[in-house]
């Protein structure tokens, strides 16, 4: 299972890397695991959705009571889609909630990937930690490391 993750904010060439990545995910029908909340996370989730490849999408907030897309419901319906909670207790979403759920996506998978992580950002100071901790990772644009 391949952990992927994107800052809301990403330039050109990450985005571009990214949809890259993702076809040949779908052309593999590789397992994707993410919170699909960025714009970019949610890009590369409709292409796997579209393509019929398997997606766990984790929630920074308990999965009973959310408001599932027509699409999400179809896939899940279909055993091609989990969707899991990385937070039993929240109501809405927080940095922290967020940081949370990034934590649980990476523990669970095989492989990190990331698109692009704002310098100064949540995620970036995540990568920085996944890192130190040895955890498999590939960076499809490894800008987040240059001055922005």
């Amino acid at each position: 299972m391949t952990a992927f993750f994107a800052s809301r904010q990403c330039p050109g060439a990450a985005i571009r890397a990214a949809m890259s990545w993702a076809v040949e995910q779908a052309k593999t029908h590789q397992l994707v695991i993410s919170g699909f909340h960025s714009p970019l996370e949610q890009s590369v989730l409709h292409l796997l959705l579209e393509a019929r490849s398997p997606v766990v999408a984790v929630l920074a907030r308990p999965v009973a009571g959310a408001h599932l897309q027509l699409d999400w419901k179809t896939a899940i319906a279909e055993g091609r889609m989990a969707v899991v909670s990385g937070s039993a207790e929240a109501k809405r979403l927080t940095s922290e909630h967020a940081l949370q759920r990034n934590e649980l996506t990476a523990q669970l998978a095989d492989c990190i990937v990331i698109a692009y992580a704002s310098k100064g950002g949540g995620l970036a100071r995540q990568v920085e930690t996944w890192e130190s901790r040895g955890l498999q990772m590939q960076n499809l644009a490894r800008s987040f490391q240059a001055d922005e």
